[in-house]
């Protein structure tokens, strides 16, 4: 096999299956070859200058792959968001930050154009540049609501992406007046209490975010108890009162003797005195009042005594 044929075989692997004009003719392809290799659909036109090796298999990071490739730029926003495992969703079309010299709109992608971004913003993630989390985060607001920014920060925080202090650091140097998406991580960042744990699973923050929207005092969140001799993390705890919040569902139980051993758990926790209040995804998503209205008994019962020994 020609040796530039394996060169070029090696790039495309290392690039999802792609290569640029100027790489093939730096590895010695002519534009005539080039212009064969399309027309006997060797390679397949993506974007100008960039082509996509006939047989490489496509990804779910292909066409971010293509759009990097094609502007130079760096993964951003919703993008880098999915990349980074902050949110479930990916854009219709790859969000980039691009020098801030590039037309806004280039080959149908809306870009994001950053004065900005340095080094320290940038990282790697299975060989895409992508902003780090902490930049992401910052970015993130300008596109999604700020359920979705507070979501993907607990999630960079669980994952020891970030920290509340690197980012109210890194917040505080680029924010300027009529930045987009600084108020929604503004926001999000004032309503953590500062020794606030991390929330574990979705389902978990938006029961947080009912207590929280319909006023009902607010426990602690992965609360350590030793009951039994048995050592035991709860999701929320009242702890003086001996209430205990979490969510139940088969995301949460994904197993036969996971389910078993909550349940388990949970007698254990009542046999000592505490209060299961436990909560659906159903629940949690179509009826706030009667949850925030349930806490709130529950709180009252124990306030006054009853259900307590």
């Amino acid at each position: 096999m020609d040796g530039s044929i394996q060169r070029i075989s090696g790039l495309s692997a290392s690039q999802q299956g792609l290569v640029t004009r100027d790489q093939l003719v730096a590895l010695g392809r002519s534009k005539h070859q080039i212009d064969h290799a399309l027309a006997t659909q060797r390679l397949s036109l993506v974007y100008p200058g960039i082509y996509r090796m006939a047989g490489s298999a496509l990804t779910e990071d292909s066409a971010l792959a293509a759009a990097l490739l094609f502007t130079k730029g760096v993964a951003s926003h919703r993008s880098a968001a999915r990349l980074l495992g902050l949110i479930e969703f990916a854009p219709s079309s790859p969000e980039l930050i691009v020098d801030p010299t590039r037309s806004q709109r280039t080959a149908g992608l809306p870009l994001h154009r950053s004065q900005d971004l340095t080094g320290a913003d940038i990282c790697h993630i299975r060989g895409l540049r992508c902003t780090t989390a902490t930049r992401t985060l910052i970015d993130l607001g300008a596109v999604v609501s700020a359920a979705v920014v507070e979501s993907a920060l607990e999630r960079a925080l669980h994952q020891r992406m970030t920290t509340v202090a690197r980012l109210q650091k890194r917040l505080d140097k680029v924010a300027r007046r009529g930045r987009r998406g600084v108020t929604a991580l503004r926001e999000v960042l004032e309503l953590r209490t500062p020794h606030l744990a991390d929330a574990e699973s979705e389902l978990e923050l938006l029961i947080w975010r009912v207590l929280r929207r319909h006023h009902v005092p607010l426990p602690q969140r992965q609360v350590e108890v030793t009951v039994d001799g048995c050592d035991f993390r709860l999701d929320m705890a009242y702890t003086p009162e001996r209430i205990f919040i979490e969510g139940d569902g088969f995301g949460v139980h994904s197993t036969r003797s996971a389910f078993e051993s909550d349940r388990s758990r949970q007698n254990k926790l009542v046999v000592a005195g505490g209060l299961p209040l436990l909560f659906t995804w159903q629940r949690a998503r179509q009826s706030e009042h009667e949850i925030a209205n349930q806490v709130h008994a529950a709180l009252a019962m124990r306030r006054k005594g009853f259900g307590t020994t």
